[in-house]
């Protein structure tokens, strides 16, 4: 297992990276609800695969309603998406639509694609998030099921979602391969310089 070395410079960057993102999503999200939505980075953690439950930042060890998918691109990997149950319903009635289950993996899918399209531009490349999909169950349970190896590097962000009257919290989870580690964190740091 290689031990994680990300320097306070390097977390600034992805929190930097992870809002820049997040606020991408915001504008589609918006058109969706039909009202104004804000999307904070609340925190950031950066953890491997194998050492997850004991690192990793998760919403909650029992069940939780996440949107998953794969990052295609020039660093593909996965991303995920994943709020309380009664949350994530609370955000797709926002969404308008009769599918409640459809609506909430829209709506992830849009955060999402904010997500793998930030990473793009970062990386010099078209990067895609393909293959939403609901999954109910716990957040470690969702992410090995993925079948990446152990030493598979999670990139968690608690963001806060404000729609209407509502505060939502939620986490996403990009894992990417540990070989691309040092790529992303000097194109990080490239960025915010």
């Amino acid at each position: 297992m290689i031990a994680l070395k990300i320097s306070t410079e390097q977390m600034i960057a992805l929190h930097g990276f992870f809002a820049e993102a997040v606020a991408l999503g915001e504008r589609s999200l918006g058109e969706i609800s039909g009202s104004e939505t804000e999307i904070h980075v609340v925190e950031i953690r950066c953890s491997s695969l194998g050492e997850f439950g004991e690192q990793g930042l998760q919403l909650s060890e029992d069940l939780v309603a996440s949107v998953i998918g794969r990052l295609e691109g020039p660093m593909p990997g996965t991303l995920s998406l994943s709020l309380d149950p009664e949350e994530a319903l609370v955000w797709a009635s926002i969404g308008g639509l009769d599918d409640p289950l459809g609506t909430f993996v829209h709506l992830g899918r849009k955060l999402l694609e904010g997500v793998s399209k930030t990473f793009g531009e970062i990386l010099g490349a078209e990067s895609r998030f393909e293959g939403a999909a609901l999954v109910e169950e716990p957040e470690l349970a969702m992410l090995v099921q993925t079948h990446a190896p152990s030493d598979t590097v999670v990139f968690s962000a608690k963001i806060r979602i404000e729609v209407r009257d509502e505060v939502l919290d939620a986490i996403t989870h990009l894992l990417i391969e540990p070989k691309y580690l040092a790529q992303l964190m000097s194109a990080l740091s490239a960025a915010i310089h």
